[in-house]
């Protein structure tokens, strides 16, 4: 090969007439490498056969651009809180039912009694076409308090532990974070840390230097498949006879839903 010419040579034997010969060009011969290069630019042009064997022919191509194809895919995400009704299946199968109803912006605990639990429930959905999906957190500004400074404090006995079964507040007079406290389970069970929440586990509401994930997905989600789409939140409050009298307890959870491209 030289430049774009190609020579073929048939050693000292004539091709008979009539014969038919076939040319196989670089890959597509055996252990062949060289090929036509095509040229830089667009048009008509020929590819010409001719030699020492008094023949000549010539076939033309018609070289054009290529084709780039170019799409784009508009980014959704919509995350939707809602509130569940007293009298509704706990999240994460926890026995028993709800004993609040909740919106998408309020969990009312009403009046606690000692001794007493109760447990409210929302509901999240995420619909996403984002590539690797979605994490949500909660945290809290403050532990429930009230005008004058008393709390109920987070699960368990004011320690941030690891998630665990439910226990009622230890209830030590002189430690004031034993009085009651509060939790929140997650019945999603693929987090990116795995299955924390186990079974109606609870842990301590994050805080926004430490924001808790409740809901994770690694792929686009539909809203409404369990896991990958939606999930249910528990969140539990008890308290001892020693939690100080308020009627203006008051906390803020702020979610934070984040996509993944």
């Amino acid at each position: 090969m030289s430049g774009q010419d190609i020579t073929f040579t048939n050693g000292s034997a004539a091709v008979a007439a009539g014969s038919v010969i076939e040319i196989q060009i670089g890959t597509n011969a055996d252990s062949g490498a060289n090929q036509i290069i095509n040229p830089g630019t667009t048009g008509t042009q020929e590819i010409t056969i001719t030699g020492s064997f008094d023949d000549t022919g010539a076939a033309r191509v018609f070289i054009i651009d290529d084709v780039t194809v170019t799409a784009a895919v508009d980014t959704t995400f919509e995350f939707t809180v809602t509130g569940v009704a007293s009298g509704q299946t706990n999240a994460n199968g926890e026995a028993g039912t709800t004993d609040v109803t909740t919106t998408s912006t309020t969990i009312p605990w009403g009046t606690l009694a000692a001794g007493a639990a109760k447990v409210a429930r929302q509901d999240l959905a995420v619909t996403t076409n984002a590539t690797n999906g979605f994490t949500v957190t909660v945290w809290q500004d403050q532990n429930l308090t009230s005008a004058v400074g008393s709390d109920i404090d987070i699960f368990a006995d004011g320690v941030d532990g690891a998630p665990a079964v439910w226990a009622a507040p230890s209830g030590t007079l002189g430690t004031e974070d034993t009085y009651g406290h509060q939790g929140i389970t997650s019945a999603d069970s693929t987090l990116s840390g795995g299955d924390t929440f186990d079974t109606a586990f609870y842990d301590a509401i994050g805080t926004q230097a430490s924001p808790l994930e409740v809901f994770y997905h690694g792929d686009v989600a539909d809203g409404s498949t369990a896991d990958k789409g939606a999930t249910e939140l528990g969140f539990k409050v008890e308290i001892t006879s020693l939690q100080e009298a308020a009627d203006d307890y008051t906390q803020t959870l702020t979610y934070v839903a984040t996509p993944t491209f």
